[in-house]
């Protein structure tokens, strides 16, 4: 039996020892453990209906909630690989991971238009399940390893996305080892943020189920603001969260905001995927007295490598950490030796197949499995460990950044841009707002006699990119510095500024959906002289701000969008001509 394939007879388990215990807590409602399980069986049923099995991709078009977490649970019973597509990634981004991966089928909600080439698609809806079209047989294009549990696409240098092909029993190996550690169990609830096309997702889900805990799934668009978070933590009084450190500083602010008291429930804040300062550990410590503190380190071909609790009297840097139990850290030098700082290479039975289709840049960053059965996984990211042994993380050796937790290769941003009219070469850096938060921010050099039209690029960067990658800023330069080896120097990239640009001539708002709209984007954007016409990123408008604009619409007019529309149609007109159209 393969090792993620026990997390069916452990959701099993729970529902017969402990049936009122809640599994899933969501915007649709508490569902326990024999709910779950029964969930499970029949979407594993619906699956094998379609003839999929081992050594099939499987694309997951659910939106956040119950049905999506049984469906995964289902192909990691199953042993069928899947991949999620974000529902607020743009079309080109789905088309271009599901060209990539071959998926043979698909699980979507009854009425959704399915992804075009899955030649298998199943609807699941709580207690019912439907097989439409079956895999016909020979078909199907094994191109994953039968033990690959799912995809994790994340951003490629060579301008697409690349598939990360997890092997079965990582995951749950990790996720047991963070439950263990964290003390997760039966009346514990965990708080679930990361996106579900993202490997911290996994952790959290298997982690908590696995354990008997329950999941707490805040809806998409209140995930990423602290705000709209604040109630969710305190009425579902969780006790656990695993989280970037820019969200727990907007959930921080909002506490601080609303003058909201110590909160004693929750007992294990667990931090990654950007560095950890000592000022967020002392407001989590003055917000949530009782809870032990994690930073920890992993890349998502590994999932998790160390950690670090850090204690109450601890002061300066904070390491990444130790290794956890099944990893050995080794920090190789330029002299191909082993030493006290250098890259960080990742020694571990527990690492992902691999690349999916891309064999060179799997020999490069993939090596073993040597004598003992360990492979070795070279990081780039640079390391340095202390007299205790903890790794304090330095950096990176590539253009790869953390953009609110998720792997971004500036290179993919930049091929993007390069490829729109009248742009000769691009750069791509990394800006921080008031808050803290990360943002890319785009650089374009003309290309001859060639004027750069910046809103028609940004419209079409933002129906190819995820939210998170499109450029929050546009500096267009005459020429891009150059080192004195003719690359890019990025360390002569000017500030991209913070003066926002708009109409010279501002159109007031014309219909009643106008009007409100804009009310709304004043409030989120901060701005009391916006017209009807503004353009949403002129205005220095951002993922995060698109995300509260989309919660705001929901609470106005009770209309679900997705993010990307706010990037789709980014003025107020155009955003209000959208919402008439969909009411």
């Amino acid at each position: 039996m393969m090792f993620d394939s026990d997390i069916g007879p452990r959701v099993e388990a729970h529902a017969a020892e402990a049936p009122d215990s809640p599994a899933i807590i969501s915007a649709e409602g508490v569902l326990g453990y024999p709910g779950l399980a029964a969930r499970v069986e029949r979407y594993r049923g619906a699956l094998a209906g379609a003839g999929l099995g081992a050594g099939d991709v499987v694309a997951m078009a659910l939106p956040d909630g119950a049905d999506g977490i049984a469906a995964m649970l289902a192909a990691f019973t199953a042993g069928t690989a899947f991949v999620w597509l974000d529902a607020d990634q743009p079309a080109a981004r789905h088309r271009a991971i599901l060209d990539d991966c071959r998926a043979t089928g698909v699980v979507t909600r009854p009425g959704d238009e399915p992804p075009h080439g899955c030649p298998a698609v199943i609807t699941v809806q709580a207690d019912s399940a439907e097989v439409l079209s079956a895999a016909p047989p020979g078909s199907r294009e094994h191109i994953v390893p039968k033990d690959t549990s799912c995809l994790v696409y994340t951003s490629g240098s060579t301008g697409r996305p690349k598939g990360i092909m997890q092997r079965s029993g990582n995951l749950l190996h990790f996720g047991r080892w963070m439950a263990a550690e964290s003390g997760l169990g039966r009346g514990a609830r965990m708080l679930q943020l990361a996106r579900l096309s993202y490997d911290a997702a996994y952790l959290e889900i298997l982690s908590a189920l696995d354990a008997g805990a329950a999941i707490v799934i805040p809806p998409p668009t209140v995930k990423p603001d602290g705000a709209q978070l604040l109630p969710w933590v305190s009425a579902h009084q969780v006790t656990h969260v695993f989280c970037v450190p820019t969200l727990m500083r907007r959930l921080l602010l909002a506490r601080e905001s609303a003058g909201a008291a110590p909160d004693p429930a929750l007992r294990v804040v667990s931090l990654y995927g950007e560095p950890l300062h000592t000022a967020t550990v002392n407001q989590v410590r003055a917000h949530f007295p009782q809870a032990a503190i994690y930073n920890v380190y992993g890349p998502a071909e590994t999932t998790v490598a160390t950690f670090h609790r850090v204690e109450p009297d601890s002061a300066g840097e904070i390491p990444i950490g130790g290794d956890i139990p099944g990893v050995q850290t080794l920090l190789h030098q330029d002299d191909d030796t082993f030493g006290e700082e250098g890259e960080v290479w990742i020694r571990t039975r527990y690492l992902a197949h691999g690349y999916l289709g891309r064999p060179a840049e799997t020999e490069a960053a993939f090596s073993g499995p040597d004598a003992s059965g360990l492979r070795t996984y070279r990081t780039g990211d640079l390391a340095r460990r202390r007299a205790d042994g903890a790794l304090v993380f330095l950096g990176r050796r590539d253009h790869q950044v953390k953009i609110r937790g998720a792997r971004v290769e500036l290179a993919e941003i930049e091929a993007v841009l390069r490829a729109e009219p009248g742009v000769a070469q691009a750069a791509v850096g990394v800006f921080t707002d008031e808050q803290g938060t990360a943002h890319p921010a785009a650089y374009l050099e003309p290309a001859r006699g060639a004027a750069v039209d910046v809103r028609a690029v940004h419209r079409r960067v933002a129906g190819t990119l995820p939210s998170y990658m499109v450029p929050a800023a546009y500096v267009v330069l005459d020429r891009l510095p150059l080192t004195s080896t003719g690359k890019i120097d990025r360390k002569r990239l000017p500030d991209p500024g913070t003066i926002a640009t708009r109409q010279a001539d501002p159109k007031e708002p014309a219909t009643d959906t106008e009007r409100r709209l804009a009310a709304i984007w004043r409030q989120v954007l901060e701005r009391e002289d916006l017209g009807a016409d503004d353009d949403f990123f002129e205005l220095k408008g951002h993922s995060l701000m698109a995300v509260r604009i989309a919660a705001a619409v929901i609470e106005e007019w009770g209309l679900e969008i997705p993010v990307r529309a706010v990037f789709e149609h980014p003025t107020v007109r155009e955003l209000a001509a959208y919402i008439d159209a969909h009411l």
